[in-house]
């Protein structure tokens, strides 16, 4: 069951499946391994980390939250 993502502000910004971040649009934005999350460029970089439900980035400005 795909999740639904908010941004900082709680604007929806798509869907998340527990993998990947996917935009309004269906296209894939962010990748998460584990509690790592990924660009989807190649090659993918490493941005940030995932608990509770919410995607950090390394400076640790919300990237988003998924809620059900």
């Amino acid at each position: 069951m795909h999740k639904q993502a908010y941004d900082s502000n709680g604007v929806h910004i798509g869907t998340f499946d527990g993998e990947f971040l996917y935009d309004r649009m269906g296209r894939i934005t962010l990748r998460v391994d584990s509690d790592e999350v990924y660009t989807v460029d190649t090659p993918c970089k490493y941005i940030g980390v995932y608990e509770d439900n919410q995607a950090m980035s390394i400076d640790g400005s919300v990237l988003f939250r998924a809620k059900e």
